[in-house]
């Protein structure tokens, strides 16, 4: 997705706070879950490398985490990038992965590119879902560890950019999807905000009493055949066992 630049994306040295929930299925070398500029001159981007978090910042990328691919492939995982008095801190799933006092002013005329370089690739290439995706100009949302609410985010002033997704259940209405590289995604049939109702229960059959029954074996009372072996069964309230 492309989104064309306007002044409203540009944070300056201010606070802000830049989310997302993600669920990634590709093997791709450069996925990037978004950036500003165009690779080398990236004004502000996110990458995940070999199992690296990359926060690129005015051309220069530094290594903000390793992650375990169990922690962020194939499952939903929750990112924040929030700058709160000059202190930049990406936290994932709540947990603060890395802070950095480097102050930069992001100003720029580049657009926001989600899911893919600038310059689409299929190596740079984001396969898999991310939704809720918000920028926020001016509030740094997580100032500390935090638990992430089941409550997705709602629009306010200080949301420049806010991609939302009303239904999730097995599929996710209105995500972001990366059509730029061939994926198979397992979306978590339990990811939904409206819980789904469980099934009926099975109709109550009406009670019934069986033949006498040995096994595969089956004695019915003398006389309730016809002569021969031909005819019906009849089922007599009083039975009786072979002795």
């Amino acid at each position: 997705m492309n989104i064309p630049n306007t002044n409203e994306f540009d944070f300056g040295t201010g606070d802000f706070t830049i989310e997302w929930y993600q669920y990634q299925t590709d093997n791709n070398s450069y996925p990037r879950i978004f950036q500003v500029g165009t690779y080398p001159s990236i004004s502000i981007g996110i990458s995940i490398e070999g199992n690296d978090l990359l926060y690129w910042t005015n051309d220069v990328w530094t290594v903000a985490a390793g992650l375990p691919p169990a922690s962020y492939k194939n499952t939903w995982a929750h990112f924040a990038i929030c700058r709160a008095n000059g202190l930049t801190t990406i936290y994932m799933n709540g947990i603060s992965l890395f802070s950095t006092n480097v102050i930069n002013n992001f100003n720029g005329t580049n657009d926001l590119t989600i899911g893919n370089q600038t310059d689409p690739s299929d190596v740079g290439a984001f396969g898999g879902y991310i939704t809720y995706f918000s920028w926020v100009k001016g509030v740094a949302l997580y100032t500390a560890d935090f638990t992430v609410s089941t409550n997705y985010p709602t629009f306010t002033n200080n949301y420049v950019l806010l991609l939302t997704a009303p239904i999730f259940s097995g599929t996710l209405g209105s995500t972001v999807v990366n059509n730029n590289v061939s994926t198979t995604p397992n979306v978590p049939p339990g990811f939904s905000s409206t819980p789904i109702p469980p099934p009926p229960p099975p109709p109550v059959r009406p009670s019934s009493k069986p033949l006498f029954s040995n096994n595969s074996l089956v004695f019915y009372k003398a006389g309730s055949l016809a002569s021969g072996g031909v005819g019906s069964v009849r089922n007599s309230s009083a039975k009786a066992r072979r002795t």
